[in-house]
């Protein structure tokens, strides 16, 4: 595979990271963002967040921690996707050999390196899945506006729930609870069961609202938790953190403004 590893890099693929350590998750997404900058990266911090992914069949390559669950948790992504290349990645050899059996492209060891994935990059046991571009457009830089595919801005049926929309979009796949949206959108001190329905209204209405106009795989609920499938959306935000030179070009300092709380927001974080 050495000898293509240029065509490799220049692939859009859909690549995806398990592994409930953030810090690790984080160094291992930062890695392939630099080596493989076409790929789009789903980021996981349980093997449970799985089961609520849309298109499981389209991922190409998945880098796997999380011990025995990780083991189950790659047998059910060889269901949807034979073809996809697995990569455990573990702090000890003590699930070398049940991973084996799984047939995997790759074992990394932590902390991964720089070197040691774009050498499993270069022997992926697969092919690659083409990966076209997502047709849902998000612009953060000045004002918030999501477009669809004929490039008319979205009709959301509550402007708070267009809000939800925008604060999942700058949690960057993270999920979030009912709690998290409480108290950063609407600025609720206590979390009381009546908060917690208008919440369960704005969200249900924002679910709606985006499987009317076709994109019900933009946002992904998994029991009380919220968050966004990065692979959904071609966002400037993303592109900027990836380091596309247009989108980096694109940026002069205002981001969300229609919302007080994205101004804390690092976009170097």
């Amino acid at each position: 595979m050495a000898d293509n590893n240029a065509a490799v890099l220049t692939q859009h693929a859909k690549v995806l990271i398990v592994d409930y350590k953030k810090a690790d998750a984080e160094r291992l997404a930062d890695i392939l963002k630099k080596l493989w900058p076409c790929a789009s990266v789903t980021v996981l911090r349980s093997c449970q967040q799985f089961t609520y992914l849309k298109q499981k069949e389209r991922f190409s390559a998945a880098f796997i921690s999380s011990g025995h669950a990780g083991i189950h948790l790659v047998r059910k992504l060889q269901l949807f996707a034979p073809k996809c290349n697995i990569i455990f990645v573990e702090d000890n050899k003590d699930f070398a050999y049940e991973g084996i059996l799984t047939r995997p492209s790759g074992y990394l060891l932590k902390p991964v390196t720089a070197e040691s994935v774009r050498i499993e990059l270069e022997h992926l046991r697969y092919p690659l899945l083409s990966e076209t571009a997502p047709v849902l457009k998000v612009q953060t830089f000045g004002n918030f506006v999501v477009y669809n595919e004929e490039g008319k801005p979205l009709h959301f049926t509550r402007a708070i729930s267009r809000e939800i929309l925008a604060y999942l979009i700058n949690q960057r796949g993270f999920p979030v609870t009912g709690r998290d949206i409480a108290a950063d959108v609407l600025e609720e001190s206590d979390y009381t069961e009546a908060v917690s329905k208008k919440i369960s209204q704005y969200v249900a209405d924002l679910i709606k609202d985006m499987k009317k106009e076709g994109y019900d795989d933009v946002v992904v609920k998994q029991n009380r938790q919220l968050f966004i499938d990065k692979n959904a959306v071609d966002c400037d935000l993303y592109h900027y953190l990836n380091g596309d030179p247009e989108a980096v070009q694109s940026y002069h300092g205002e981001y969300m403004i229609d919302y007080s709380w994205a101004e804390f927001s690092s976009l170097g974080e």
